[in-house]
């Protein structure tokens, strides 16, 4: 083993980083020394490059050496991860360790089965609860529990009589296991005075009836003498997370009610919880308002409210976010829902965040009524949020057909939208869009741009030509789903007049080519529309636009040049690869990436090392992409 313990004090940083390039180049032996010299370099990226080049290439019988150091610290934690870092392919070796004589040794190599979590170890792992060092069996009864396999409750629950070591590392152990075997062990641990609180928590996460009876009994008995807060929020997860509300012990509804008005919020909101999970009603409302000062979110529907389909009425007819958990239930119980309830609460305008809920809800509420009072509903929205309601309208067509006879208020853009929604022929409603003046036509163009059929048939070269500023933006958007090719030489003019950014846009969408010396021409260094004009010529491509983001990647400016190699990377060629390879010890990890990228799409032998630099790379999304292509 080489005997050299540090780089040399005058090291640097550029200095350790060309060290780490060559390894790939050097003879076996040079390499590990290399390797164990870098690992002791303060540099966290360093050192991770290293230890991940050392997984790969440093042979089993030195990695056993490094867990032997007993009295080097740095190669012992070294040899450790990188087990790790192998993954599945250190399996073998590790479960060899699990036999040596060093007890420190063996609990290295189950500190590794921890975190491998494979379960291929559980057998190896048991015949380890039996060693003689009690450190051992305390990181054998972690792993265990970490590989979620419930044969082996039967050895953890001997462990819960043995000293206060082991009996926390069982109790832990067995929460993570989830099962129901263990609930009566853990019971009786919940008033010992150092295991209780494990004891507690391990109950809450195996979860179930009678995990729920034993924590409600111990609330009730030892009120006064518990800490609430938690006990509280344990009884609350456990509650939540039961199929259906159970049979609620004698005194503990009353005593959640009392503790609906404390001074401390965590204990308020875990009350409210409970309660409303065990549906006890009569104190519904207090604990409504408790909860959704809480919990904010009107997109997620909170768990104690889960089963509550009998609050729908109550909770759609409110404002806030307890309006758009009321449409959450009602989309989880669409039979449940009380159509008057629904028809009154459409009537009232709905918030951005209470708009996706009620979407939700009437995707699976198809009676008349409720399709009868969409149409008001459309009406009222914003015309930005309009399309939102379009898959609505298909689904409830008959009763907005017969709406729309009645409807004589409705607005002329509006009704050749809800015309086209409703299936009319795609000709006609093109010719009442053209019919439309300017204004009402684009609102309705604007609005109809994913009915296709219809879009299609309408003159947007016509309308560019006549009026470019009304009509640029709708019409570079249609261009842009459609991939509408022909409307690029409008656009190439707009762009030589006023560079929009839309405009920048759709010319990079559309591949258009004529539009790259434009581009290029615009662009400036640090200016807001710089990332823009980079990211459509790196979708457009071609010579010029590549020759363009290789100028950029050599700018000396760390922000532009992370925008043009990316962009260079979604139009590489083979001419490329040099430039990507020169980059891949670049100090952003977002260059790298690109590197890796194109280098694995492009994999002739002088991009390899390359490749195997990066897949060692300290950022691990970088070295997973670069490995998936060294694997390929």
């Amino acid at each position: 083993m080489s005997t050299e313990k540090a780089l040399p004090n005058d090291t640097g940083w550029q200095e350790c980083i060309e060290l780490l390039d060559r390894l790939p180049s050097m003879p076996i032996e040079q390499r590990v020394e290399a390797i164990e010299r870098l690992i002791r370099n303060p540099s966290p990226g360093i050192r991770s490059r290293s230890l991940r080049m050392g997984a790969a290439a440093i042979p089993d019988d030195r990695i056993k050496e490094y867990l032997r150091s007993d009295a080097d610290d740095v190669l012992r934690n070294a040899g450790v991860e990188m087990l790790k870092m192998r993954g599945n392919r250190g399996f073998s070796l590790t479960l060899q360790l699990l036999k040596d004589d060093d007890p420190d040794v063996v609990l290295q190599a189950v500190i590794v089965l921890t975190h491998l979590r494979d379960p291929r170890a559980l057998e190896p792992l048991r015949s380890v609860l039996h060693h003689p060092d009690p450190n051992v069996i305390q990181e054998a009864i972690v792993a265990i529990g970490q590989l979620g396999d419930a044969r082996a409750i039967p050895d953890l629950l001997g462990f819960l009589d043995s000293d206060s070591w082991l009996q926390m590392a069982s109790v832990q152990a067995l929460g993570s296991l989830r099962s129901p075997v263990a609930v009566p062990h853990l019971k009786k641990l919940l008033t010992d005075f150092m295991a209780g609180p494990m004891a507690a928590e391990a109950l809450a996460r195996i979860g179930g009836p009678n995990a729920f009876r034993a924590l409600a009994n111990h609330f009730l008995r030892f009120r006064n003498e518990i800490d609430t807060e938690t006990l509280l929020g344990l009884l609350a997860h456990v509650l939540e997370g039961l199929p259906r509300a159970p049979a609620v012990p004698e005194g503990l509804e009353p005593e959640l009610e009392t503790l609906l008005p404390n001074d401390n919020e965590s204990i308020r909101v875990a009350a409210a919880r409970c309660l409303l999970v065990l549906a006890t009603r009569k104190k519904d409302d207090e604990a409504l308002v408790q909860v959704a000062s809480f919990h904010r979110e009107a997109q997620v529907l909170p768990a104690c409210l889960h089963h509550r389909k009998d609050l729908i009425g109550r909770l759609i007819t409110q404002s806030g976010v307890l309006r758009a958990w009321g449409f959450l239930l009602a989309a989880r119980f669409p039979k449940s829902a009380p159509t008057d309830a629904l028809v009154k609460a459409l009537s009232q305008p709905p918030t951005a965040d209470q708009l996706p809920p009620i979407l939700r809800a009437l995707e699976k509420i198809t009676v008349p009524e409720v399709g009868a009072a969409l149409l008001g509903f459309y009406l009222r929205l914003p015309e930005e949020q309009r399309a939102s309601v379009h898959p609505l309208i298909k689904l409830h067509q008959p009763a907005l057909r017969q709406q729309m006879e009645e409807g004589d208020e409705i607005e002329s853009s509006t009704r050749v939208v809800l015309g086209a929604l409703l299936g009319k022929d795609p000709e006609s409603i093109a010719e009442r869009i053209r019919n439309l003046d300017t204004g009402h036509r684009v609102r309705a163009v604007q609005e109809l741009l994913d009915v296709e059929e219809v879009v299609r048939l309408l003159p947007w070269q016509q309308w560019l030509d006549r009026n470019p500023a009304q009509y640029g933006s709708v019409a570079a958007e249609f261009a842009s789903r459609t991939g509408q090719r022909e409307l690029a030489p409008a656009f190439r003019k707009l762009l030589k007049e006023k560079p929009e950014p839309y405009l920048i846009r759709t010319v990079g969408e559309l591949g258009d080519r004529d539009s790259v010396p434009l581009l290029i021409d615009l662009v400036e260094p640090d200016t807001p529309l710089e990332p823009l004009i980079l990211e459509s010529l790196g979708r457009i491509g071609g010579p010029d636009a590549r020759a363009a983001l290789r100028e950029a990647t050599q700018s000396g400016r760390p922000p532009r040049e992370r925008m043009a190699f990316r962009a260079l990377s979604r139009c590489a060629t083979e001419e490329d690869d040099a430039i990507f390879r020169d980059a891949a010890n670049h100090s952003d990890w977002y260059v790298r990436l690109s590197c890796a990228e194109v280098l694995g799409r492009f994999s002739r032998p002088e991009n390899l090392a390359a490749l195997a630099q990066l897949a060692a790379d300290p950022v691990p999304i970088v070295a997973q992409r670069a490995l998936s292509f060294l694997e390929a």
